[in-house]
């Protein structure tokens, strides 16, 4: 696994502790990130792991960019790339560059804080919230969601959603802080699914073989 991020690195953090306690039947082969001094670097370092800055600001578009970055990795050999955090929209170059040719799945995964199939964007725990303008109603809970990525924003198909609850005092700190612990479970639960092999996709749809 090659995984991307923006920032601090929370669920990458949760990715390589999985990993080390033989929670994901996989490696994660290099740390990518855009931006200079994201702490996620530092992450890698502790952990061992190849960390590798490619600044999206040296690049006029976002395909000379991801161009940059795969070529950057090239030499650790990641069968998937994870966005964990990763804060730009990939085009169909970065795509086309994970599709595995064997089982025909598309190789790029992610995770959201909210149903994709209800808000697509930055911002989930404030929509369940209700504090963005074109949603004003509070949820009773929201899900987390971990889905293939396709050319849209937050609309490939889903693998996988865990619920959180949205508490009555809830601010967003701590819905962010409960979110936060469901997504550091649920992304690694994930990524061993498929490294174990139990996702398919049959006409579009996901099937997780749960055995």
């Amino acid at each position: 696994m090659a995984l991307f991020a923006s920032g601090s690195g929370t669920n990458v953090q949760a990715i390589l502790d999985a990993c080390e306690a033989g929670r994901i039947h996989g490696q994660v082969v290099a740390v990518v990130s855009n931006k200079p001094g994201a702490f996620v670097l530092e992450r890698a370092g502790r952990a061992g792991v190849a960390a590798f800055l490619v600044d999206h600001r040296a690049y006029p578009t976002r395909a000379e960019h991801e161009q940059a970055m795969l070529q950057t990795i090239c030499g650790t050999r990641p069968h998937i790339a994870v966005l964990a955090g990763y804060m730009r929209i990939v085009t169909p170059y970065f795509l086309r560059a994970f599709r595995d040719p064997v089982t025909g799945l598309p190789g790029v995964i992610n995770i959201h804080p909210a149903d994709t199939r209800a808000y697509q964007g930055t911002r989930g725990y404030e929509f369940a919230l209700g504090l963005l303008p074109e949603h004003p109603r509070r949820l009773e809970q929201t899900l987390v969601t971990v889905h293939f990525v396709d050319e849209g924003m937050d609309t490939g198909p889903v693998i996988r959603q865990a619920t959180v609850p949205v508490l009555p005092d809830d601010s967003i700190e701590t819905l962010k802080a409960r979110g936060l612990a469901v997504e550091h479970r649920l992304y690694p639960e994930v990524l061993d699914l498929l490294a174990r092999g139990k996702v398919r996709m049959v006409e579009g749809r996901v099937i997780v073989d749960e055995s």
